[in-house]
């Protein structure tokens, strides 16, 4: 899907709910949610495309798979986080917003404890020698 057909069906989403939000505010937020989720799942497919290219880079460099593991988990973390908040926002939730904000960066260094600690172990080998 190109970004031309995403910002055609999101603006044209965003217009429909903004006429119906004056009419059934609950119908236009469900509207908004129900089309950034299609349009979310209509990008999966570059997704494949993206993690084919990663595989082979990392094969290529042989680079520890954990490492890339934490990085699309980071990535996943991230992206759910920023479509969370920005559903909470468009609701007019701006507090849960802000709140799923701290939860996905708390979330975040949590994933990203492993590669801290082996961070942490080189230098210290390192410092060591």
């Amino acid at each position: 899907m190109s970004i031309i057909t995403v910002a055609v069906c999101a603006v044209v989403a965003a217009v429909l709910a903004l006429s119906l939000r004056q009419k059934n505010a609950e119908i236009a937020v469900l509207l908004t949610v129900a089309a950034s989720v299609l349009l979310l799942f209509s990008l999966l497919s570059a997704a494949s495309s993206v993690l084919g290219t990663v595989n082979s880079i990392v094969a290529a460099a042989q680079i520890n798979t954990g490492y890339i593991a934490i990085l699309f988990k980071v990535i996943g973390i991230c992206l759910l986080t920023e479509f969370a908040a920005n559903t909470c926002r468009d609701a007019g939730s701006s507090a849960l917003a802000a709140n799923i904000t701290l939860a996905g960066k708390i979330l975040v260094t949590v994933a990203a404890l492993p590669l801290y600690a082996d961070i942490l172990n080189t230098v210290l080998s390192i410092l060591q020698r």
